[in-house]
């Protein structure tokens, strides 16, 4: 499932720079950060990802979430994080 997901992920162009499958919830992609904008054009309708960076950086990820699994969630003074579902 997971290739198949990052299979995916590349045919939209985008440049999978690492990933871990090995979490107990699921795994990620990580975008190579120059990618940023254009990641934000296909799936968050363009929004300046300038106006997201946090300390000058930006790390475009995908999740996967296994089914069933639990995230735990994490409140962040000033939260820069979107999830959508393909």
């Amino acid at each position: 499932m997971y290739q198949e997901i990052k299979k995916e992920i590349e045919s939209f162009g985008f440049n999978v720079v690492s990933h871990d499958f090995e979490r107990p919830w699921g795994g990620f992609l990580v975008i190579d950060e120059s990618q940023a904008q254009d990641f934000s054009n296909k799936f968050f309708e363009g929004i300046d990802v300038n106006t997201l960076k946090i300390g000058g950086k930006l790390s475009p990820k995908i999740l996967i979430v296994k089914s069933n699994a639990r995230l735990s969630w994490l409140k962040i003074k000033n939260p820069q994080n979107f999830i959508i579902n393909l």
